[in-house]
């Protein structure tokens, strides 16, 4: 034992050396288009002007800071090998992190930092001609995108220290063979890079991942938006904004609005060996307005173990084929989902699941708990569906209640448990479709935004204008969730229960109402913020008592 332990402190003191090497040797890497210096990088009047050429000499612990400007993969002039034409990406180099949005050389602080106001763009735009389009699935077959990059960004065995941080990936037309097919705005594989405030705009893919395809990986993304994105070839397709082939991705706060494709219009998962390898998690993710002509409007879940926490799904809707099971905002084929303090509200299919479609895994349950499920439409059944499936549903705010739960097939098992209601959430200002003035054409509806904050005569959030308003109603889902279900970060007072719905134990959660205005005291022993130590404080703490969350 004590050999073992004396050469578990070497290796760790030699881990801390090599650490501390690395840190010692790291530097700063300046690219910009607009430096008129030396063209090394080392500052940012030698900034370097392609950012190729910084790749080419950072190494792992380096940051290479872009100024805005729009880089493109087949620039560069330090490199003395080929250009490779539409294979040309910007490689990931593992521990190097990328940061863009910098003012730049010329401005006043070029080291200011703003996403919006000094915006970094790397586009798969090689000849700098591409047209717009009306719709992300004609992205594919735009003659002016013929000699894009298939790949503008691409990581290959990174691992999370490997950092892409404030940029716009645009431009990327996946259109070969194999992996070519995958990933126009990045693919990433084998890899598990950090991606930070990035946004993929109308990029493309043959088969998998217009705006990013993960094989074999999970990436980290945080406050990422993958927007007009499109896997669309013949009705086929999966993942227009990200495709996702067995491993763990993590997103928090990413939005997924208006992508295209045939299966998982926002995202597609699919672990092909089994649910046990495959989960993605997401946290504060928002779908809105993505279609998939066959499954899955905004998620398209296979054989994996989805795990979704408030997260929001409005206005996906999802087409209707032969075989199709539909599934406006999920599909969840041989999937085994958890969905805590979700909302889904104005998603549609032409076939089944106006919200959610659960299909063919029977002896698992996926389950369903704080939900607010209101205002989703299918053309041939109820907004939720079960084909050969079981669902467990506790505390959720179900519109039309268990009836509108359809049961397809005999082998269906649904666990109605308890605290589950049918009634108006009271949504601040819910979205809907615009027939545009042609009722009578679908194809040319809108979706107008909604504000999913649940009304409160105590106090709700308005995020547009950035303060608390008090409504003349309050919603029956604020303090209807799970009791045993942790109340997070909701203000006070918050009556000692979560929320229902996607703000449910955030800080915007709408608060409690007790037919006064709220307490503006902090009463010891008062828990459900009443202004009164009574009984019902005493049984919330007696339900949580020995509760012990750091475990």
């Amino acid at each position: 034992m004590w050999q073992r332990a004396i050469l578990n402190t070497i290796l760790t003191v030699l881990v801390c050396l090599f650490a501390m090497a690395v840190c010692a040797n790291a530097k700063n890497i300046y690219v910009d288009a607009d430096a008129a210096g030396a063209n090394d990088g080392s500052s940012w009047a030698d900034a370097y002007n392609y950012l190729q050429d910084a790749l080419m000499f950072a190494a792992a612990g380096d940051e290479i800071r872009v100024a805005q400007g729009m880089y493109r993969p087949d620039e560069f002039v330090l490199s003395k090998r080929p250009n490779l034409g539409r294979e040309e990406t910007f490689q990931l180099k593992n521990g190097v992190t990328l940061k863009g949005s910098y003012a730049g050389f010329g401005q006043p602080d070029p080291n200011a930092r703003d996403i919006t106001k000094y915006e970094t763009i790397l586009s798969g735009d090689l000849l700098g001609n591409d047209a717009d389009v009306n719709n992300p699935c004609d992205l594919l077959r735009e003659p002016t995108r013929a000699e894009n990059s298939y790949h503008v960004v691409t990581g290959a065995g990174v691992d999370p220290n490997t950092v892409l941080d404030g940029f716009t990936i645009t431009g990327g037309t996946a259109n070969g063979e194999t992996a070519l097919g995958a990933g126009g705005g990045m693919y990433n594989e084998c890899a598990n890079p950090t991606i930070i405030n990035c946004s993929f705009i109308e990029n493309c893919a043959e088969w998998a991942g217009g705006g990013m395809s993960n094989e074999y990986g999970s990436p980290i993304l945080n406050n990422c938006t993958f927007s007009e994105n499109s896997s669309f070839s013949g009705g086929w397709g999966y993942g227009g904004g990200m495709s996702n082939i067995y491993g763990t991705p993590v997103l928090t706060g990413c939005v997924f609005i208006g992508n295209s494709s045939g299966h998982g219009g926002g995202m597609y998962s699919n672990n092909v060996f089994g649910c046990d390898g495959d989960c993605p998690i997401l946290v504060d993710c928002t779908f809105k307005g993505n279609y998939a002509d066959r499954v899955g409007g905004g998620m398209d879940s296979n054989y994996d173990s989805p795990m979704l926490v408030n997260c929001i799904f409005i206005g996906n809707s999802a087409g209707c084929i032969e075989y199709g099971t539909g599934g406006g905002a999920i599909s969840a084929n041989q999937s085994i989902a958890t969905l805590i303090n979700c909302t889904f509200s104005g998603n549609s299919a032409d076939s089944y699941g106006g919200a959610i479609i659960f299909g063919e895994i029977p002896y698992a349950t996926s389950r369903m708990i704080n939900c607010i499920f209101w205002g989703n439409d299918a053309d041939e059944g109820p907004q939720i569906g079960l084909y050969w499936a079981s669902l467990s549903i506790s505390y959720c705010d179900i519109q039309g209640g268990q009836a509108n739960i359809g049961l397809l097939t005999c082998c269906d098992a649904l666990a109605w448990g308890t605290g589950n209601i049918d009634a108006d959430p009271c949504f601040a200002d819910p979205g809907y479709w615009d027939a545009n003035g042609t009722p009578e054409d679908a194809n040319d509806d809108f979706w107008v935004d909604g504000d999913y904050h649940l009304k409160s005569q105590a106090g709700r959030y308005d995020p547009n204008a950035g303060q608390w308003t008090i409504d003349d109603v309050t919603s029956p889902c604020i303090d209807a969730g799970d009791p045993m279900s942790p109340i997070g970060l909701e203000p006070f007072p918050n009556g000692g229960i979560v929320n229902m719905g996607a703000y449910g134990g955030t800080a915007e959660a709408s608060k409690s109402y007790f037919g006064k205005p709220p307490c503006e005291t902090i009463v010891p022993g008062d828990i459900n913020g009443d202004c009164i130590v009574d009984f019902h404080d005493l049984c919330i703490m007696a339900l949580h008592w020995c509760e012990d969350h750091n475990l």
